[in-house]
């Protein structure tokens, strides 16, 4: 098992702060557009963007763009004076034959060599520290995000079903995925508070369909209460707030808490086993991401 590194100490020990204090750490991964670099646009992805989100809404931030000292000193704006950056983890491929870190392309295309790629190629991690644009003096105003189109989010749920070869009705009063039907089901759109929340609840309910043998394969078997069905909740649910995020959802206090009070107390259950074993929040966020690519690609 890796040694946690800066990024992984804290990102563990807010999150577990989080639990003890009642709170749902990825609450702010539905609040915010993904965190993404200020200077190149791309979005952070995985523990980076979780623990960049959840200390966005920690202090507050409503600006979604971070950079590193260097970066910022390199298009002439200013970090603020005793301002505390956040640490994140940038993996990347080393070619020790041509002596320099490659780009996922250029792994990409070296990986299907598998002889070249166990001789030469080895995967490293460094560690920068990035700052958020409130911290940064001279950076221009963030740009005012679309709106999000509802109509589009409903043609992508059902293009969603089709692709995953989902069974789906509405009824009752619960919401739940059967493995053995391979089937969701949810109340009528109708009973819900808004269209929102109908939506997480759908892309809660479908992240444990991708658990099915014929797409991640994962074990469902856990019963209600179990040590395994929490562990499934904690990925549905961040998967959930990740593809949430990633289509611009954006919900009030009130529907976050109606939409999550129903797993609070088996995920905040996991505070001890996470102080003891904080990895296991890792493997969550890295299968939780598995699972909004998954979603994304299929919708």
């Amino acid at each position: 098992m890796a040694l946690p590194n800066k990024l992984r100490e804290r990102l563990a020990q807010q999150f577990i702060d989080s639990l003890k204090e009642g709170q749902l750490p990825w609450k702010a991964c539905w609040q915010k557009n993904l965190p993404e670099n200020g200077i190149t646009g791309k979005a952070y992805r995985g523990a980076n963007s979780f623990l960049l989100s959840l200390i966005a809404e920690l202090e507050g931030y409503s600006d979604s763009r971070w950079c590193t000292f260097r970066q910022a000193s390199e298009k002439g704006w200013h970090i603020q004076k005793g301002a505390k950056g956040v640490p994140v983890e940038y993996w990347a491929y080393y070619d020790s034959f041509q002596k320099k870190l490659l780009s996922w392309s250029e792994a990409k295309s070296l990986l299907d060599d598998s002889i070249y790629a166990e001789r030469y190629l080895q995967l490293r991690s460094r560690t920068y520290t990035v700052f958020n644009a409130h911290q940064i003096e001279g950076i221009p105003e963030l740009p005012i995000a679309p709106s999000t189109n509802i109509d589009a989010i409903r043609k992508q749920r059902d293009t969603l079903l089709k692709n995953m070869d989902l069974k789906y009705r509405e009824e009752g009063s619960r919401a739940y995925y059967s493995p053995s039907k391979d089937m969701v089901t949810l109340p009528p759109e109708s009973n819900f508070f808004d269209v929102y929340s109908y939506t997480c609840t759908f892309l809660h309910e479908c992240g444990h369909a991708t658990g099915h043998p014929t797409r991640l394969n994962r074990d469902l078997s856990g019963g209600f209460g179990s040590d395994s069905y929490a562990k499934e909740e904690l990925r549905a649910e961040i998967a959930s707030a990740f593809t949430a995020q990633a289509i611009g959802l954006q919900l009030t206090d009130q529907q976050l808490q109606t939409h999550m009070e129903l797993h609070k107390a088996y995920i905040q259950s996991w505070s001890e086993d996470l102080e003891n074993a904080p990895e296991e929040l890792f493997r969550a966020i890295k299968d939780a991401e598995r699972i909004s690519d998954y979603l994304i690609e299929k919708g």
